[in-house]
């Protein structure tokens, strides 16, 4: 059987953000999203919170699968100034359903942090004990506290195609008026 790892690791984002934007950024919706086909595709799991130019992310998974993704984040010139808090085996996985879980927690994160004495979100401040509140705060999460970006089941902010309504609509409409035309014609009515 594979050992299975968790790492936390933290780093400041070179992505500059868009400017005037509310939500995700886009950006960064683009790396979580790349990020679920390509740990979908190597068997890790994981979560990952994005604030003040702050990545604070968690991963689980095979110790082979976490250390060549590891290795890649160390090139990845996205991310500078990478630092691993925690390393640590694992009996099973914590994120189960979510190849990366993004959860925009900020007003129940910011409450957390105040509480702490904390000024803004930086994880290179934290201590283990702040550390472990964090992930707590994650994995306790749910669903409802977490929006769509992209790829199921996890759920992001607001950069998933829209629901077009009016289209769902006129679509079914459509399909209704061929079904009776064609019933009508192949009774003869028409």
């Amino acid at each position: 059987m594979e050992k299975l790892v968790q790492i936390i690791y933290v780093s400041r984002s070179s992505v500059n953000a868009t400017a005037n934007f509310t939500g995700i950024e886009p950006k960064i919706a683009r790396i979580l999203a790349k990020s679920r086909l390509n740990n979908r595709k190597n068997g890790l799991v994981g979560v990952l919170y994005f604030g003040d130019g702050c990545f604070f992310q968690c991963l689980e998974g095979s110790e082979v699968e976490i250390d060549k993704l590891y290795d890649k984040l160390l090139q990845d010139p996205r991310h500078n100034s990478l630092k691993l808090i925690s390393r640590k085996q694992i009996t099973h996985l914590s994120f189960t359903n979510w190849a990366m879980k993004y959860v925009p927690l900020e007003n129940k994160l910011n409450a957390e942090l105040k509480a702490a004495g904390y000024n803004k979100f930086d994880p290179y401040d934290f201590d283990a004990v702040m550390t472990a509140k964090v992930l707590k705060l994650l994995q306790s999460s749910s669903n409802e506290d977490s929006e769509d970006i992209l790829i199921q089941p996890t759920k992001t902010a607001s950069i998933a195609k829209p629901k077009n309504y009016l289209s769902i609509f006129v679509l079914f409409v459509s399909i209704l008026f061929i079904a009776i035309l064609t019933f009508s014609f192949s009774r003869g009515n028409l």
